[in-house]
């Protein structure tokens, strides 16, 4: 632009130098009138170049700050999807690095990648006869009705209906594996999920992890469901033993005890849950001083070993009875008590009898004052059953199945049992992966809280946590009022277990 500028300034000076020079002056005007032209044109050209060079570097900075916008957007849409991963339970560990299981070591890869269509099939086995039936039955009762509400309130996953099969194996080793076997060859079921008991888990885990079949939710609290590494395929769902024996030993430790007494049914539930029992006394400085057991098939009243117990004067007993052992287990320390007016030791049950229809059905004494454990909330409160979203949801579906069971206890746990199962099923469809691989990688890559969780409590797991289930909260329970009474807190311990290694 300072050049064109220029050129009009000579044509003005040579003009003025030809009028000089005595040039005729119409001429010299008509000289000048033409260079001033030629530099309103030369000035215009400028302009519109300017115009131009303005125009271009607007746009550039228009598409910079577009480009910086969908940059910011993306940052944003990463931030969200990885905030509801967290919220929807697909979730990384600390790492950063999320669980993925290996089907290269199945028995038929193909048959673990393949997907599920269809009716959505899970198979269980449980007690729903004989000894230990009056505490398990009801659990299928819990488990039915969450499968009823799933199906009625989303249509089942993704328009594929969910159908429980479950079958009775007595709290029998032998009929469990019978059982399952039925279920994956003839019922050709797509996961089992929810089979109780110890033993029961122990017996079928082997050969389901090399079937590369989703065992989610194996409904108790030993160590075993939490090996990662050697059986990937297998998740637990209760409260690990180690968890509820840190929480009782802490407790029995405040309050002055020095000296306890174990008294558990002698299979593979009760010695995990003695073996758990005894490094948390000893951490805590407690000394474990008289031991008793009971066989799992006996239904009579353990007089002689709570006679053994007392008689060793602990500080306090923890006590790992199986089914209806719970209430006769109590039911001789309420005759303990009458008979001897100086035993005063604190008495805990293992959460498996966390139950007020056992509880509630010792009548000599023998139950009041007895802790137990819970991590959910508890039904049977008034309060909680009428102003709790979640346990109100959870009770007008149980009622629906027409069951006359309690919905409390351990009903409430056969719910959750589907409910962690169902959960992994409709991420595994959302991911665009509904195959058995699909399920127990949702299985394992897990946050997220139930309606029924105590606040506060999260299901939780990973690479490097095998266990879903690591917080819970102490309950006394109370004669007077008939319920149990939450002491303290909930506990939260998760990721303090790490993973199994045997």
């Amino acid at each position: 632009m300072a050049r064109n500028l220029q050129l009009v300034a000579l044509a003005a000076a040579g003009a003025l130098a030809f009028a000089a020079c005595g040039s005729d002056a119409d001429s010299v005007v008509d000289d000048v009138e033409s260079a001033a032209e030629d530099g309103v044109d030369a000035v215009e050209d400028v302009a519109e170049d300017a115009a131009d060079v303005v125009e271009d570097v607007a746009e550039d900075v228009v598409d910079v700050a577009e480009d910086v916008v969908d940059e910011a957007d993306d940052v944003v849409e990463d931030v969200v999807d990885e905030a509801e991963d967290v919220v929807d339970g697909d979730s990384e560990d600390a790492s950063g690095n999320a669980f993925a299981v290996d089907v290269s070591n199945c028995e038929d890869p193909g048959a673990a990648t393949a997907a599920i269509e269809g009716t959505i099939t899970i198979g269980t086995s449980i007690p729903l006869s004989g000894g230990p039936a009056v505490l398990f039955a009801p659990f299928a009762d819990g488990q039915q009705a969450y499968i009823d509400y799933y199906n009625a309130e989303n249509g089942g996953v993704n328009g594929q209906e969910l159908e429980l099969i479950v079958k009775d194996d007595q709290y029998t080793a032998d009929l469990t594996v019978a059982n399952i076997d039925e279920l994956v060859f003839d019922e050709e079921v797509d996961i089992i999920a929810g089979v109780i008991g110890s033993p029961n888990n122990l017996a079928i885990q082997e050969d389901l992890n090399a079937q590369c079949i989703p065992q989610l939710t194996a409904s108790t609290g030993a160590p075993n469901w939490g090996d990662v590494e050697n059986n990937p395929w297998t998740t637990g769902l209760l409260v690990p033993y180690a968890i509820e024996s840190q929480l009782w030993a802490k407790q029995a430790a405040a309050d002055g005890a020095t000296t306890a007494g174990l008294f558990y049914v002698n299979n593979e539930f009760g010695q995990a849950y003695a073996e758990a029992f005894e490094a948390a006394a000893e951490e805590n400085g407690i000394e474990v001083v008289v031991s008793e057991t009971i066989e799992a098939s006996d239904s009579g009243a353990p007089s002689g070993q709570v006679t053994n117990l007392v008689a060793a004067n602990p500080d306090t007993i923890l006590a790992v009875p199986l089914g209806a052992q719970c209430i006769a287990f109590m039911t001789e320390i309420g005759n303990q008590k009458a008979a001897n007016a100086d035993f005063d030791a604190s008495i805990y049950q293992t959460a498996t009898c966390a139950n007020p229809i056992f509880f509630g059905a010792v009548g000599n004494g023998g139950a009041d004052g007895v802790f137990t454990s819970n991590n959910l909330k508890d039904v049977n409160n008034e309060e909680v059953a009428t102003t709790d979203e979640g346990a109100i949801a959870y009770l007008e579906a149980f009622a629906a199945t027409g069951s006359e069971a309690d919905p409390g206890g351990i009903a409430a746990a056969g719910w959750e049992s589907m409910e962690v199962a169902v959960k992994a099923i409709q991420e595994a469809a959302d991911a665009g992966n509904l195959s058995r691989e699909g399920i127990i990688n949702a299985a394992r890559n897990v946050n997220y809280s139930s309606p029924l969780l105590l606040n506060g409590l999260v299901y939780v797991m990973g690479p490097d946590d095998g266990y879903l289930a690591e917080g819970t909260q102490l309950r006394v329970w109370s004669t007077e009022i008939g319920g149990f009474v939450a002491v303290g807190d909930p506990v939260d311990l998760n990721g303090s277990l790490g993973t199994f290694s045997g």
